[in-house]
């Protein structure tokens, strides 16, 4: 199969196959407000207001920009929005990826400092308009960082499928503060994925947080173990339902989101050897490449995509 054939020929940068993120960060880049804005009001996909909002949030120097745009018109809520979530980034930068024990006290400081401004800058955002799903999903992750606690998350989740049911970054970000790492348990946060799984219409990703759920459970657990993990039959047949609901299924219109949650599934069949599911999303995800979830093993991520997907084209 030509798309998957070749190792050179992935590309790894979402830009490629969603064009707007590119143009996003161009806008972003000049200064080009009304570009930007436009390129928000022309999403057709809540999940995709996110994925730019964080391809402009990161943009250098886009503080500037926006504090700009506030200052002509306060409360303007995207540019609230996108000021929050680029608070949100560099509050997670100064934590780093390090396990806990290991964050410096300056990078707690740090974190706690830029995501408490950016609860602000939301709680404002969302006393302006219940309505705001950015405002809400973004919500979710200052809930776990600032260990606001499951209740919370909870609440602010219910808030957020008020205005965009099924939303596939609310359903994954409430995923993460259900799981053990972040004082939840193993059961609530299956009990949850599966629950998306049997509500969300048929299409939606909603369903592929079954897969993010799997990934989870299987790499807790020693690397011995994962292969015996992902061939179990209940896990085996969660996943080919997620997948047949959800990527796989041909009202699926999504394109934020699809590459990453094509990946998962693909990480997951290929643990278990089930080389078939595995070449299936690799060939759906075509030319392009995810560094989710591969990015949770350790060395490098694209390695490990490139070399499983090798794999899978010659086994499946």
């Amino acid at each position: 199969m030509s798309t998957a054939s070749s190792a050179s020929a992935v590309v790894f940068d979402p830009a490629a196959a969603i064009p707007e993120l590119a143009a996003a960060r161009q806008a972003a880049q000049r200064g080009d407000w009304p570009a930007v804005a436009g390129l928000f009001a022309a999403c057709p996909e809540e999940y995709g207001l996110l994925v730019l909002a964080d391809e402009v949030a990161k943009t250098h120097g886009i503080e500037a920009l926006l504090g700009q745009v506030l200052a002509h018109r306060p409360g303007d809520p995207l540019a609230t929005c996108l000021l929050a979530d680029h608070h949100i980034h560099l509050g997670w930068q100064a934590r780093t990826s390090r396990s806990a024990k290991d964050v410096t006290p300056e990078g707690w400081r740090a974190f706690r400092h830029h995501l408490n401004l950016a609860e602000q800058l939301l709680i404002g955002a969302v006393a302006r308009d219940r309505g705001n799903a950015l405002a809400w999903v973004l919500r979710l992750t200052v809930s776990r960082g600032l260990s606001l606690g499951t209740s919370e998350t909870r609440r602010r989740h219910r808030a957020l499928t008020r205005v965009a049911p099924h939303h596939y970054a609310g359903r994954r970000g409430l995923l993460q503060q259900l799981l053990p790492k972040w004082g939840g348990s193993w059961e609530d946060a299956h009990a949850f994925a599966v629950e998306g799984l049997h509500t969300a219409p048929a299409g939606s990703l909603a369903g592929a947080v079954v897969a993010t759920y799997h990934v989870e459970r299987m790499l807790a657990i020693t690397q011995a173990d994962r292969a015996a993990y992902a061939q179990r039959a209940d896990v085996r047949g969660e996943l080919a339902a997620a997948a047949a609901a959800s990527v796989l299924h041909p009202t699926c219109r999504a394109r934020y989101g699809l590459i990453t949650a094509h990946s998962t599934f693909a990480m997951l069949a290929a643990t278990g050897g089930h080389w078939t599911a595995a070449k299936a999303h690799f060939e759906a995800m075509g030319p392009y490449g995810s560094t989710d979830p591969w990015d949770m093993l350790p060395g490098d991520a694209e390695r490990h995509f490139l070399t499983t997907r090798r794999d899978a084209v010659q086994k499946g």
